[in-house]
C-alpha cells in the first residue's frame, strides 16, 4: 500500500536518527582508540546516510509498505543500536558490539532499499 507523505516524514526522522547514533558510535570508538572499528562503522554509516539521502530525493515517489510496521522496525533497531552504543561506552564485549553495530545498519539499508 502506498506511503502517505506523513508517515514518509515519521519513517525520514527514524532513519535520521539512526544516522545520527551511527556516528555517535564512530566516535566513541575513536575516543576508545579503535580508528579501525570506528573506521568501519563509518563506512557502513556512509551507506545508510547515502541510502537516506536517496531515499529523500525519491519523497515524491510512491513508497511502498507498511508504514506502521517500517517505523515501529527502525525504532526497535534504534534501540538495539543504542544498546550496543552503552555496551562499548562501558567497555562490555567491545568486539561483538560492534559486529552487532554494524549489522543492525546494514538491516537499516536493506528496510531503505525495500521502501521504493
Amino acid at each position: 500500500m502506498p506511503i502517505s507523505m506523513t508517515k514518509k516524514q515519521e519513517i525520514i526522522q527514524q532513519l535520521l536518527a539512526s544516522k545520527t547514533k551511527a556516528y555517535q558510535a564512530e566516535v566513541k570508538l575513536l575516543l576508545k582508540q579503535k580508528p579501525a572499528e570506528a573506521n568501519e562503522v563509518k563506512n557502513h554509516g556512509k551507506e545508510l546516510s547515502r541510502r537516506i539521502d536517496n531515499l529523500i530525493a525519491e519523497t515524491m515517489s510512491d513508497w511502498i509498505g507498511n508504514s506502521d510496521k517500517l517505523i515501529s522496525d527502525v525504532k526497535l533497531i534504534n534501540k538495539k543500536v543504542q544498546r550496543s552504543i552503552n555496551d562499548i561506552n562501558n567497555n562490555v564485549n567491545i568486539a561483538g558490539n560492534i559486529v552487532k553495530l554494524v549489522g543492525f545498519i546494514d538491516e537499516l539499508v536493506e528496510i531503505v532499499d525495500g521502501i521504493t
